[in-house]
């Protein structure tokens, strides 16, 4: 069991990681987009003429960040969560909520996965194209988008399986860590915390007199 532990624990730091660079390179290329939309009405402004491509491929770049963006949201659970009530439940039944949540995110995660796939291989089938002056192959910016869609559900079910072994073991403090909300720990998930941030204070404060 705890092997098993430990080995899901590393695909959870991998998932986070992956899941960080890959916001951190969409992030770029958003930063790219922006550039390019200020070049092209500067020059439209200026100059009388316009780029070509701009729009279409700030729209590419908008749905691979919706995609991409979705897994390290996720991980980072900085998506949005309404939380009437579950402040005031006690530590199991926040649990049980959270572990809800996360399968609820890996079912639609699938579903999503499910239904794009077969997006992307129609379009790369019939060698379908852009309706643009640039007549992109619609296959690559969609390989892209499924990728990120797909990504995003895995990541869902590794959280899911650390979780469910979480709750195994009965440990609600890496439920919460993982897939709960933002709420202050409870005071007795805290007690560990503040007893080590106390024994700092009192060394640092000994460190101090020491020298004094």
């Amino acid at each position: 069991m705890l092997t098993l532990v430990s080995l899901v624990d590393a695909l959870v730091g991998a998932v986070r990681q992956i899941s960080r660079w890959a916001a951190r390179l969409i992030g770029l290329l958003l930063l790219a987009v922006v550039v390019m939309v200020i070049m092209e009405v500067v020059s439209r402004k200026l100059l009388g003429r316009s780029f070509e491509g701009v729009q279409e491929y700030a729209g590419y770049v908008l749905a691979v960040l919706s995609a991409w963006g979705l897994s390290h949201t996720l991980v980072e659970r900085a998506h949005i969560r309404i939380d009437v009530g579950y402040s005031k439940l006690p530590i199991a039944a926040r649990a049980a909520l959270d572990l809800l949540s996360i399968l609820a995110v890996n079912l639609v995660g699938w579903m999503i996965v499910i239904h794009a796939w077969p997006v992307f291989s129609g379009s790369l089938s019939n060698h379908t194209t852009a309706n643009t002056p640039l007549s992109t192959p619609l296959w690559i910016p969609q390989l892209v988008w499924v990728l990120g869609y797909t990504w995003f559900a895995l990541a869902a079910a590794v959280l899911a399986i650390r979780a469910l072994l979480a709750a195994i073991g009965g440990d609600s403090a890496t439920i919460r860590a993982l897939i709960g909300m933002g709420h202050d720990a409870d005071p007795l998930e805290a007690a560990p915390l503040e007893t080590n941030q106390l024994e700092a204070s009192e060394r640092d404060n000994a460190a101090a007199g020491g020298k004094s």
